[in-house]
């Protein structure tokens, strides 16, 4: 499994094609990024406590969470115009709004609003936007006047100094909120700022609890005073798609499940594994982000901490729970399908999972894979890049900077990319490829792989509205699938994982500095300069994959198995069709039409048409017994037997001697055989035929319009003990038609178990007789299929029309033993 030159090439040149064009398209979207942040979470909290506890909020006895912050208004501002918003980012009053860490606190076992109080704090110059102590409504206080405050929060802008995002102020108004025990006050004060341009008003805001300063901090209104409208409704829109995609994909795939499991065709220790190893890692990411996704939800009258457990639970039973059982199905049925086309695919991924990962093929995977990474990236940014070029769409902070800013930091990115790194490649690569793969429909398998890649199961890309970063997010599924469908899954999870890490930190890294952009390059190198240790250690074992059949699971020996089969019986299928006639004979002055369809892959009924160098027509019509690959290869040992026959004696009752001897020495036991053999002369329009225990064909005579059978008695053939067949010869007029039939016509039972039977059969042929060859061969099985109301035959159905239109006037066609055509004279 060791990769040849040309394959090494090929990834380190798609690794520089990937590397080019990220650095080609990464500055298009920058413009959303916050640009010189360079706080941690950590050193922001730190600040946080240190300004909550100077405003009174009692942080040591406090539950908090911390956030990243921005203002919605601003950035609805700014979003179509990234040029302006890159100038908003230096802007002192506009650029500490645009964005920072907010810190809340909250009381243990009260009601989680109103919380203790709330920071801000400025992640690029570690300074404090806002810092506010709240009160809950039924704490007493005094009653005061505006007069009263007013210079004590004057004085307090005075002695504080320029505020970041507020460096001159000019006061607008004061609003009071009235308690029972004590009476609130906000002093709001608008910043002059020639860079809003009037639609928005910065302000900056002085709180007063009762009598107490409860502090400051930084809002935006728009100048007529109308309502901010945000892009909730698509972000709505957008996550019920993706929970309706998800469960419905876990509905499909637990009823393939079901059914590979009845038929031992799926394993599940592998599948629990994984699901497993996803649930544990869903669990350390809620673990790391519960406060944050607490953020702005309230329950009932639980406080935050409780909040954050109950947001935690819900997400892991209707997300994480259903997300794990899909990689479970995900990877138990499309490895079922995968081991049929794509076994080697499988080979690297199989043996970390089989705990053997220190050789040289999962080494090759893994080396290909960390080349292929960039590609991820290149392709979700190049793809993404089309709205914003064509002003359809604008760059947005992106999932990787709301992971590592708002939710969790770096280290919950790089679990956020260890997830998806599993989740998408099982699911949309893995089961979605091979399944289609299967059943030749792979061009469509693709096309789903993208669309569920683009809802949001891999590589979300920055730019926003909703909808639009939904309907250009399929680059980076489209190069995951592309690595796959060239190399193998190992490879593409290795691709997907290093194309997330870098997707998720790029945008950021680049806008970052200090401390923050240190912590995320150690973040992002690690797990590289990691796997790619180990990759080069694995090479240098330079031994490869090699199973043996004794060491695949059970159930995969199962498929091997049922493959093996099924490719036999395809064979048996493709020689039987051999033996059936392609088209129908050209007889003057008759028409032939006839129908074969087998109860399973291989039938046991036979008919054909052999022309003789007397110009007759042999006319074969055989059933054996059952169904099925024995009876098959039965019916394809007596036309080998006949086919010698005929070029011997084609008399029929020598023929059904013949093949009688050949059916009773080589058929198994108990299989027995009915055959009609007829020869038709087409210039006499007569019938010379034989029977071994075959239906009676049926004759319709136009001249009376009535139906009557060809009778010919005989025992079937494999019988020892019998009379001499006999032969009967039968004589056609113009209009007449003769019709064989199997029995899995007479046979054939509707949904209560009553067969189709003789007189319908009859009747059927009565109302037709008339009717040209092939549509009376349409009229009779349209008849069995009513009655049936079309359930698949539970035997072989087989049926021969033969037409008389006219006295043959045309020369026979007569065919010598040696193949050379020779002319008749013409038949009145």
């Amino acid at each position: 499994m060791i990769l040849t030159p040309m394959n090494r090439y090929t990834a380190l040149f798609a690794c520089v094609a990937g590397i080019v064009v990220l650095f080609l398209v990464l500055p298009l979207f920058d413009s959303a990024q916050p640009e010189g942040v360079r706080l941690t979470r950590a050193e922001a909290q730190k600040i946080a406590d240190a300004a909550a506890r100077e405003r009174g909020i009692p942080v040591d006895r406090a539950w908090s969470n911390l956030t990243w912050s921005g203002s919605p208004l601003l950035d609805k501002e700014l979003a179509s115009d990234p040029e302006r918003r890159k100038a908003a980012q230096r802007d002192p009053v506009i650029g500490p709004r645009l964005g920072a860490y907010q810190v809340n606190y909250y009381r243990y076992n009260k009601d989680k609003y109103p919380p203790y109080g709330g920071v801000n704090v400025d992640g690029r110059t570690g300074e404090v936007t806002g810092a506010v102590l709240q009160m809950r409504n039924e704490e007493p206080g005094k009653t005061m006047t505006e007069a009263q405050l007013r210079p004590r929060a004057d004085a307090f802008l005075r002695g504080h100094g320029p505020f970041p995002g507020a460096p001159s102020l000019v006061f607008e108004s004061a609003r009071p909120t009235v308690y029972r025990g004590r009476t609130d006050w906000v002093f709001r004060y608008s910043v002059p700022s020639t860079f809003a341009g009037g639609r928005i008003i910065p302000y900056l805001r002085v709180y007063f609890a009762g009598d107490r300063l409860a502090g400051w901090d930084l809002n935006e209104e728009y100048g007529d005073g109308h309502a901010f409208v945000g892009e909730f409704g698509d972000r709505i829109s957008g996550l019920f798609l993706r929970m309706s995609v998800l469960f419905t994909l876990l509905i499909v795939l637990l009823v393939m499940f079901l059914l590979k499991y009845h038929a031992g065709e799926v394993g599940v220790g592998t599948a629990t594994f994984l699901f497993a190893a996803m649930l544990l890692l869903s669990l350390v990411v809620s673990a790391m982000t519960g406060p944050a996704m607490s953020q702005g939800t309230g329950l009932a009258n639980l406080d935050g901490q409780k909040t954050s457990f109950a947001v935690i639970g819900f997400k892991f039973l209707f997300y994480d729970i259903p997300v794990s059982l899909l990689v479970f199905l995900s990877w138990a049925v499309g490895e079922s399908y995968a081991r049929e086309r794509w076994g080697e695919k499988l080979a690297s991924f199989d043996a970390i999972l089989r705990h053997d990962a220190f050789n040289a093929s999962v080494g090759e995977s893994l080396m290909r894979g960390l080349l292929m990474a960039p590609v991820v990236p290149a392709a979700a940014l190049l793809i993404a890049a089309i709205p914003l070029r064509l002003h359809l769409a604008h760059p947005d902070l992106g999932e990787g900077t709301n992971a590592i800013l708002f939710l969790g930091g770096p280290w919950y990115a790089l679990l956020t990319a260890a997830h998806t790194a599993l989740a998408f490649p099982l699911l949309a690569i893995l089961f979605v490829l091979a399944f289609t793969s299967r059943k030749r429909l792979l061009p469509v398998g693709v096309g789903v792989a993208l669309v569920l890649g683009a809802i949001g199961f891999f590589s979300d890309v920055p730019v926003g509205p909703a909808m639009q970063q939904m309907l250009f997010g399929f680059g980076g599924a489209a190069a995951a699938v592309t690595i796959f469908l060239a190399s193998d899954l190992l490879t593409a999870v290795m691709a997907a994982f290093g194309g997330s890490l870098l997707l998720l930190f790029l945008p950021l890294a680049r806008a970052a500095s200090g401390s923050l952009q240190q912590q995320m390059l150690i973040v992002l190198i690690l797990p590289f300069a990691a796997i790619l240790g180990f990759s080069i250690a694995a090479l240098m074992t330079k031994r490869e994959i090699e199973y043996t059949y004794e060491d695949l699971a059970p159930h995969v020996k199962r498929i091997v198995e049922r493959e093996r089969v099924k490719a036999e019986i395809d064979a048996a299928n493709r020689i039987q069709a051999a033996l059936l006639p392609l088209e129908p004979p050209n007889l003057a002055g008759a028409s032939v039409a006839s129908h074969y369809r087998a109860a399973t892959e291989i039938g046991g009924d036979y008919f054909d048409f052999l022309p003789q160098p007397t110009g007759e027509i042999g006319i074969a019509f055989g059933d054996v017994s059952g169904h099925g690959l024995t009876s098959g290869i039965v019916m394809a040992m007596a036309k080998s037997a006949l086919l010698v026959q005929v070029d011997y004696d084609s008399s029929p009752a020598a023929v059904l001697e013949m093949l009688n001897e050949v059916v009773r020495r080589t058929a198994p036991k108990r299989i027995l055989m009915t055959f009609f053999f007829g020869l038709l002369n087409p210039r006499t329009q007569q019938l010379r035929f034989s029977s071994a225990g075959h239906l009676d064909p049926y004759v319709y005579r136009a001249a009376g319009r009535r139906i009557e059978p060809l009778s010919s008695w005989g025992f079937p053939l494999g019988v020892k003990r019998r009379d001499p067949f006999r032969e009967t010869t039968a004589e056609f007029m113009p209009g007449d038609r003769l019709i064989l039939y199997s029995d899995g016509l007479i046979e054939a039972v509707d949904v209560d178990g009553d067969p189709y039977g003789f007189e319908r059969f009859e009747r059927a042929v009565l109302d037709a007789g008339h009717l040209s060859a092939e549509e009376i061969k349409k009229s009779l099985l349209g008849s069995v299929r009513k009655f049936t109301r079309n359930r698949p035959p539970e035997d072989d159905q087989t049926l021969v029309v033969v037409s008389f239109d006219e006295p043959a006037t045309e020369p026979v066609l007569v065919i010598s033993p040696l193949g050379t055509n020779l002319a008749s004279e013409p038949v009145n």
